[in-house]
């Protein structure tokens, strides 16, 4: 048979069982896929009714007949003339998401079509060039100058176990529920970003990228993927899946505005790829900490593929894929008891530097205790291994130097001072909710609350009060600005200038009406309690009634996230970088739709068929326009000088608006752990927030067995080391 008629019969062949399969396709419901986008819809291996003609499901037999066609003519032609050099395209040539025959470049040949739909709509967004595009004068970064900050004594081995104090409501990391204490084993102290910033200094160290470049824009980042990277299932760490990072951060389905805008087009112009371990990204503007911004982490696009409306429950108990050293197993979940993780025996970057000698334990065991209180004491019977000493009964009253196992070696204090912008411990105020929509209102509350009687009585002198919206941030914060001071004179003043004259036979404050002046302050911390009743008896001195609503701390941040709250108090852990976040809290895009000013009428004011937005980080419901104005300024500013001005405007007019109420800081971090805990000879970086944060320590098992058998037989152990303080990183010393 010759050439041609060789091709004709393969053509002739392939074409019959194209049409075959599609007309065959509209009776045989086994062959029919899941229409993408449909919220509705299966996972593609199951079957449905087609209906009308399934255009997707065509498209993508067409794309595979044209592929196999391609095959089967070169590989004849190839007979015939095989010494002719083929007129495809090679791999480093191929540029564009799409060939001239409209089939994915090779790097997306496993997208499947809602995704690559999602890439050619916004084309402009997702590029592909070819690796000889790359700049060649780039000045490439790999860390190598940076310090280890782990020990080179830590053992590995051994189970660590925390608690909780409540169980997880999902193993998700993005969406409703996701954002509880839980997530920090899973993805805070665990996931590794492209870059990685250096807990010691202002500068980084490689994480999925082996090293990376500033481009000449000051906008672009280029970094290249260490051929090691690999998911908790095996899978590499692809260029591409930085691609699916944004199509999946950006979907509706997460029901994650925050992820929605931080991800969003107008900030993150454009992700180049060079091939499949090379890739740029290209942020709207040149900020002073570009590199850190950018560095985001990947998204398993393997275990996603794409998403619908089931993401929620799909995902609710299976953990994602993660870069990091630790697993969840489903056997190891205890609902309502516990979590326990796992390292991976083949963890990539195991021995990696920056990675060698921490994430030390092989297993992390949170179990769950609602109460405080016996948390502590299932610490000091060494059925946890650490506990936060940072409430001053804890340190001086429950654990003094004088405890019988610190004095007997078993158990040592550590006070070690940090630098890092402080968790914001605050009151929360709810514009929207009555009577706090009434500024006289929101001041007079300020002025009620005791803060430094809690300093006082409470803390012992060891805390600081906050003084604003943003303390820690060196030059960014506001230089003067105070948090208003406790006051009788001038909260009962506001109180009256919104009507709330005389005081009941209670002593609280009442109107014309003879309604009380009377608000509920919601909480998660059973552990503060104290902090709480200190503020309200004082409160009343100014004729306010405080009435405390303690819940257990995942459902008093899904209160607060639903808007559904007057006053809550709550601490979210700042970000270790160079200037603070306004957007997150006080952008009225994070209180209300719609978007933008289209919640304004033209003088300012907001119009009256707005809907609150729930499942954000704006628990004060703050939405006012000059403030949007200097936030939407700020994020753009890219001069330092700029952003520090702008910061000052901000912290300032929020302080004006009276939503937050400035609780209080430390300088420190106190803990207590039993010295089968180790820690380096410094204890941990200067950045550390908690004792958990970089997983320096370890678990020596052989000195574990020891203290058991001191502890058993009322032998004392060495205790020069009982009680520690690490100076090292204190400011002013």
């Amino acid at each position: 048979m010759n050439s041609t008629k060789k091709i004709n019969l393969h053509i002739l062949t392939l074409l019959s069982f194209f049409f075959l399969s599609v007309f065959a396709g509209c009776e045989d419901n086994t062959l029919k896929r899941p229409e993408p986008g449909n919220p509705g819809s299966q996972p593609k291996e199951t079957a449905r009714t087609m209906g009308e003609a399934d255009r997707e499901y065509i498209r993508e037999l067409a794309r595979e007949f044209a592929q196999e066609l391609r095959k089967e003519i070169g590989s004849s032609v190839g007979d015939v003339k095989a010494d002719q050099p083929s007129k495809e395209k090679t791999f480093t040539e191929f540029s564009g998401l799409l060939d001239e025959s409209g089939n994915p470049h090779p790097l997306l040949a496993h997208c499947s079509d809602t995704v690559l739909d999602f890439y050619l709509k916004h084309k402009d967004a997702f590029q592909i060039s070819s690796i000889n595009q790359l700049p060649k004068d780039l000045r490439w970064e790999d860390g190598s100058k940076e310090n280890e900050f782990s020990s080179p004594d830590a053992k590995r081995g051994g189970t660590w176990k925390t608690f909780m104090s409540d169980f997880p409501r999902t193993l998700r990391t993005i969406g409703p529920d996701a954002n509880g204490a839980f997530r920090r084993y899973l993805l805070d102290y665990n996931g590794v970003g492209l870059v990685m910033t250096h807990p010691n200094s202002d500068g980084y160290y490689p994480g999925l990228a082996e090293r990376w470049a500033l481009g000449e824009d000051g906008r672009t980042v280029y970094f290249q993927l260490d051929g090691d990277a690999r998911y908790s299932d095996g899978q590499p760490v692809r260029a591409s899946d930085f691609f699916f990072t944004f199509y999946f951060m950006r979907s509706k389905h997460l029901q994650a505005p925050w992820y929605n805008d931080f991800y969003g087009k107008d900030k993150f112009l454009k992700v180049t790829l060079f091939n499949k371990n090379t890739l740029s990204i290209t942020y709207h503007s040149a900020k002073p900490d570009l590199v850190e911004r950018i560095s985001i982490r990947s998204i398993p696009e393997h275990f996603y593929d794409e998403l619908g409306g089931d993401y929620l429950k799909k995902y609710q108990w299976v953990q994602e894929p993660t870069t990091g050293p630790y697993v969840v197993r489903k056997e190891d979940i205890k609902k309502g008891q516990s979590v326990t993780l796992t390292r991976l025996s083949n963890w990539w970057a195991d021995q990696k530097k920056f990675y060698r000698n921490r994430y030390n334990p092989d297993r992390i065991m949170a179990q769950v205790i609602r109460d405080p209180s016996k948390a502590f004491e299932v610490f000091l019977k060494g059925d946890l291994d650490m506990f936060s000493l940072s409430k001053t009964d804890y340190w001086y009253e429950k654990l003094p130097d004088t405890h019988q196992l610190v004095s007997d070696g078993y158990l040592t204090k550590v006070t070690f001072f940090n630098q890092v912008p402080p968790p914001s411990y605050a009151l929360r105020i709810n514009s929207s909710k009555p009577p706090f929509d009434d500024l006289n209102i929101r001041i007079g509350f300020q002025h009620s609350m005791n803060f430094d009687l809690v300093l006082q009585k409470i803390f012992r002198g060891d805390f600081e009060r906050m003084r604003t919206v943003a303390d820690g941030y060196g030059k960014r914060s506001h230089p003067t600005l105070q948090a208003r001071k406790f006051s009788v004179d001038l909260a009962t003043k506001f109180f009256a200038k919104a009507g709330y004259r005389d005081r009941g036979k209670d002593g609280i404050l009442i109107n014309d009406a003879g309604k009380r002046l009377s608000v509920e302050l919601l909480t998660g911390y059973k552990h503060l309690e104290d902090v709480l009743v200190v503020l309200r008896e004082e409160a009343k001195k100014a004729g306010l009634d405080l009435k405390l609503k303690i819940l257990e701390s995942t459902a008093a941040f899904k209160t607060a996230s639903e808007k559904n709250h007057q006053v809550v108090f709550s601490a979210f852990s700042s970000f270790v970088e160079l200037f603070p976040r306004f957007w997150e809290p006080y952008h009225s895009d994070n209180a209300y739709s719609p978007s933008g000013k289209e919640k304004f009428t033209t003088d300012g004011t907001l119009r009256s068929d707005i809907v609150v937005k729930t499942s954000t980080n704006n628990f004060t419901q703050t939405a006012v326009l000059e403030i949007d104005q200097l936030i939407d300024q700020y994020r753009m500013e890219e001069n330092l000088k700029g952003i520090t001005s702008l910061a000052h405007q901000l912290s300032k007019l929020i302080h004006d608006h009276a939503v937050y109420v400035p609780g209080w800081k430390k300088p420190w971090l106190r803990m207590g752990h039993w010295n089968w805990v180790a820690f380096p000879e410094d204890w941990g970086p200067r950045e550390t927030r908690d004792y958990a944060e970089f997983q320096v320590f370890w678990i020596d098992e052989d000195k574990k067995l020891l203290i058991d058998d001191a502890r058993k037989n009322g032998r004392k152990l060495d205790a020069q080391f009982g009680v520690r303080v690490y100076e090292k990183h204190r400011i002013n010393l």
